[in-house]
């Protein structure tokens, strides 16, 4: 074996290894081996490629060629930097957001990671084109690849089944029971705040620290009516889409890829179906939505005039110190205060209203806790993002004696739900140990203290509040869902989640419906 080298023969020794370490690097980061794995496909390619070709130089170097295996690895790459970044890959929320636009979202923390990513996925890539063309063992590899790595992607897998749906299949559109006609069935009418807790799924108080995490929310839980069993349906795992689900009574089905449509040249959203808001404007109801975000990212501006609502508070309309704000927008306290001021504003006018409010606290991956929790646990020894978890609940539960002190809540029930699932974190791998759930709670003078058992999904939220409020409901059934608070079956109960997130994923006709058929109210 010939060891002396010249100039090429090191630049290509140098190349072959930097596409080694690229793609055991790699491996280990974004794929999720060990380290032991890792290394021993390092050294091990390393030593084969030592004892077969260590030294050699292509003698009938080849032309440029296009990189054949390049589409499957960068499908490949891209597919493991997502799940790395969020947890999970969900091509329906992709393609919503890329089509709604991710104007005034955040990259929360994401930049790091990005160019590590890029970086390792741009060794491999120019690693493997270099050697391809000089080499012609490395061009048959390539064209011996291509085939095999497009069909194992995994992200070519997601792409298929988001894009072949059946467009003759109508179950899920059969389901779909229109709330346009629905009466309010009495004559006092109740007001209602319903809080939107961002990520803070019920599945935090049975990890180990759930005792300490929970705890404000847990008191919450025993003070009223407690759903257990809210799980995350298909195209309901992110934030825009678990609220839509709650208000409308259908997950978030992306339809304007399919159609040709840019959503994010839209003015309108979910044009095809009546939502809560729209009954309760019809009702003669004040409708309101507040959160500390941008309400340009992924359509909230467009979905908050469609239906009707009256009045909208977010990033650039309530007042904070300039210094105090985290990447999303303003912090929970903040938002929370302005809340208050507008329950009292609201209740010297007599009006009934609604007031939906969107916390940001528990945001993945390590949260955004307030000065206000900070203050009111110097002593805390929780990680960041347990800590944001446990500042969800104490806001929510300051917020809530707050109003009850000043009288504000009579006539009033207050509603408590997740928007989602936490996405990636560092206790992902806890949580998944578990059954894992949405939280949701009702709280009221008129609501009896008491665990409900139900199989079901965001979509059945819809119902249940519309119940709640006095809305008069065949079936209990409203949208896709059920009220919780009925004796019917969920669609979750009647067949399954796996049969209902299969249909939701085939879907074609519920989407056409709801983003392109005008609603009658």
């Amino acid at each position: 074996m010939e060891f002396i080298l010249n100039r090429s023969q090191y630049k290509y020794n140098f190349i072959v290894f930097v596409l080694a370490f690229s793609v055991s690097y790699a491996f280990k980061k974004y794929f999720l081996i060990s380290g032991f794995v890792s290394s021993a496909l390092c050294f091990g390619g390393a030593a084969i490629y030592i004892m077969y070709g260590f030294g050699a130089v292509a003698k009938q170097p080849v032309s440029f060629r296009f990189l054949y295996s390049l589409v499957p690895i960068v499908l490949l790459f891209i597919y493991a930097g997502v799940i790395g970044l969020f947890g999970s890959f969900d091509f329906a929320s992709i393609v919503f957001h890329l089509n709604m636009g991710v104007e005034g979202g955040a990259p929360e923390n994401s930049t790091k990671y990005t160019l590590r990513f890029a970086l390792s996925c741009l060794g491999v890539i120019l690693a493997f084109w270099f050697l391809i063309n000089k080499d012609r063992r490395f061009l048959v590899l390539d064209r011996a690849l291509f085939i095999p790595l497009l069909l194992i992607n995994p992200l070519v897998w997601s792409v298929g089944s988001f894009f072949i749906g059946s467009h003759y299949d109508d179950r899920l559109l059969k389901a779909y029971f229109a709330p346009d006609h629905l009466q309010l069935a009495t004559a006092i009418k109740q007001n209602m705040i319903i809080i939107y807790a961002e990520s803070t799924e019920r599945t935090f108080a049975d990890i180990a620290a759930g005792d300490k995490v929970f705890a404000e929310l847990k008191e919450l839980s025993a003070s009223g009516l407690e759903v257990k069993g809210l799980a995350q349906a298909k195209n309901t795992g992110w934030s825009m889409a678990g609220f839509v689900a709650s208000q409308c009574g259908v997950p978030l089905q992306p339809h304007g890829l399919l159609s040709g449509n840019l959503f994010d040249k839209q003015q309108t959203f979910f044009a095809g179906i009546v939502c809560l808001s729209d009954l309760l404007k019809k009702n003669d109801y004040q409708v309101e939505f507040l959160n500390g975000s941008d309400h340009g990212f992924a359509g909230m501006r467009a979905f908050l005039k469609s239906h009707k609502f009256d009045q909208a508070f977010g990033l650039h309309n309530i007042e904070a110190a300039s210094d105090y704000r985290n990447d999303w927008g303003h912090y929970d306290d903040t938002v929370f205060k302005q809340a208050q001021n507008r329950v009292r504003l609201l209740k010297k006018s007599g009006k009934p209203y609604v007031m939906s409010v969107a916390t940001i606290a528990a945001h993945f991956p390590n949260g955004h806790s307030t000065r206000s929790c900070e203050r009111a646990f110097p002593n805390n020894k929780l990680p960041q993002i347990l800590f944001s978890v446990k500042c969800t609940g104490y806001e929510i539960s300051k917020f809530i004696k707050t109003l009850r002190h000043e009288g504000l809540l009579d006539n009033t029930v207050v509603v408590i739900v997740s928007d989602h699932l936490m996405m990636k974190n560092d206790y992902e791998e806890q949580l998944n140990q578990k059954q894992r759930l949405n939280y949701f709670v009702v709280i009221g003078d008129s609501i009896r203290p008491q665990l409900l058992e139900r199989q079901a999904a965001m979509f059945d939220v819809f119902p249940t509040l519309l119940d709640l409020l006095g809305f008069s409901l065949p079936d209990g059934r409203a949208g896709l869902g059920v009220s919780l608070l009925s004796v019917n079956k969920t669609l979750f109960e009647q067949y399954g989640a796996d049969k209902i997130n299969d249909r939701i994923s085939r879907d074609r006709l519920l989407a056409r419906k709801i983003w392109v058929e005008p609603s009658v109210l």
